[in-house]
């Protein structure tokens, strides 16, 4: 591709495989911190593909803001309503406040306590999956992080697979008016849910994050914000992980092998399924001052778009980063993000990710690609959500 020639990073069907990797690369060398005005959008942004530069953008919240929405496509509208009430969507002091009510559930503590109920749903998840194949393999990898994310959230079980399946909704649907519908859903469903614990007091995770006074406690419309938050975050994300993780082993036999005679642990295995997997592939921010990225001049109002695809696979940062090495060490990925707001759920999903490749090392002697695997073909929560592979005991 010659210097002159830059790549459309907004060609159709660009994430529908993994060829924007190459256009990332062609970014990373020539244009680090592009101009883009991709056709049909009303205003242009900065594109940032370097590791540094995505690290900077996300450290300073001083110049750029999250209250103008974090993902390309938002509805002006739509964050208007959630700014400053939401935690991805919003900027200090608001963030630090809510932030440290919202952390609670996820302390090492409190996972700790959580990891027998976490192995025993991968034990569950597995062995079905060996005994009963089904033609996609996501059909049962699913379960994991939407059965442990709604047993500590304490969603009725019978709730749980609704819920799952609005939250993909709300996020992988092509249509706008079924995303904004699903949204809308499922803020009247945690709506409910408050107020039913405000008479019963029978939800303790609620329980737990409504406990507190002042700076301390959530309004029970950022709760309903937050529930929302947490339960996309613990959902879509891990799945996208534990597929990609799972076809990379199934093309590559010698990586498991690594993982299954013991050579690799499977917490240093999961590092690279995260880095590799890229389940948010990109997150925006609003220049609030004029700010210096690389070469470019950024000016206050502008929006800025980190591709965190691109920072993982950043040649000055990763040794061969575009081979997958279940081995790798000093693993520093942007999977879960960098600064102020890195990824609440970062510690659960380790665990459900490290518990599934401990339960494949003890259950599982093979794995089978059976075809093509699809992507969902989205710039933002991009993954796998077609996997034919078989697991074999």
């Amino acid at each position: 591709m010659s210097p002159r020639t830059a790549p459309d990073l907004f060609a159709p069907g660009l994430f529908e495989g993994t060829g924007f990797y190459e256009a990332f690369r062609w970014y990373r060398t020539h244009d680090p911190v592009s101009w883009q005005h991709p056709a049909g959008e009303p205003e242009g942004f900065w594109s940032v593909t370097r590791y540094h530069d995505v690290v900077s953008v996300h450290r300073d919240t001083t110049r750029m803001s999250s209250t103008k929405g974090m993902r390309l496509g938002s509805t002006e509208a739509a964050v208007a309503a959630v700014a400053n009430k939401m935690l991805i969507v919003a900027d200090p002091p608001d963030h630090t406040r809510m932030k440290r009510v919202l952390i609670q559930p996820f302390s090492n503590e409190v996972l700790g306590r959580a990891e027998s109920y976490v192995e025993k749903v991968v034990a569950d998840v597995v062995e079905t999956a060996v005994r009963h194949p089904e033609p996609d393999l996501i059909t049962h990898l699913a379960r994991i992080p939407t059965d442990v994310i709604c047993a500590i959230m304490g969603i009725p079980r019978a709730d749980w697979e609704w819920i799952g399946h609005k939250t993909t909704e709300a996020f992988e649907s092509p249509s706008e008016l079924s995303r904004i519908t699903a949204n809308g859903e499922i803020f009247k469903y945690f709506s409910d849910l408050v107020r039913e614990n405000r008479r019963t007091a029978a939800n303790d995770f609620i329980s737990g994050l409504t406990a507190g006074s002042g700076d301390h406690r959530l309004t029970d419309e950022e709760l309903v914000f937050n529930l929302s938050g947490i339960l996309a975050g613990g959902n879509e994300t891990t799945r996208y992980t534990l597929a990609a993780l799972t076809h990379q082993l199934a093309l590559h036999p010698d990586q498991w092998h690594r993982i299954a005679r013991g050579e690799v642990d499977p917490a240093v295995a999961t590092e690279e399924g995260l880095r590799w997997s890229v389940p948010g592939m990109h997150v925006m921010r609003t220049a609030t001052e004029e700010v210096r990225i690389g070469d470019a001049r950024i000016q206050p109002g502008q929006r800025v778009v980190t591709w965190i695809g691109s920072a993982n696979r950043d040649e000055e940062v990763f040794d061969d980063p575009d081979t997958f090495d279940v081995g790798r060490t000093g693993n520093r990925h942007l999977s879960f993000g960098a600064g102020r707001h890195v990824c609440l759920g970062s510690r659960l999903a380790r665990l459900e990710v490290t518990a599934y490749l401990r339960t494949l090392r003890a259950t599982v002697t093979s794995m089978t690609l059976r075809d093509e695997p699809r992507y969902n073909g989205s710039n933002f929560t991009w993954g796998l959500n077609e996997l034919p592979v078989v697991l074999h005991a």
